[in-house]
């Protein structure tokens, strides 16, 4: 019986390999980024993985070009954007309404 290759997938040049004997994982990745994004998503230990590269060792890159992703926008308030929606005053209909009283100051 021949074993599979280490890179089945021609575009997938990143291997990463974790867990027990009995229960290995491996997952393969296109790039730097999104390995990197796996690795910071299920918090795995670097020293607990195996990681294969098709092309010998991957280009270290500086921490000061982290941002330099696009990053995932964040929302700017805490609004949902559900189907309940709740009436506000200023969204009232405008009435014609006169101040008899005077402002305090």
């Amino acid at each position: 019986m021949t074993e599979a290759p280490l890179f089945p997938y021609e575009k997938f040049g990143f291997r990463l390999e974790f867990g027990e004997k009995k229960n290995i994982t491996v997952c393969w990745f296109e790039c730097q980024e999104h390995l990197d994004k796996y690795l910071e998503r299920y918090k795995l230990d670097k020293r607990t993985i195996k990681l294969d590269y098709r092309d010998g060792e991957p280009v270290v890159r500086s921490k000061k070009h982290k941002g330099s992703v696009e990053q995932k926008s964040k929302p700017k308030n805490n609004r949902s954007a559900g189907s309940v929606r709740k009436g506000k005053p200023s969204v009232d209909p405008v009435r014609n309404t006169a101040r008899t009283t005077k402002r305090k100051k």
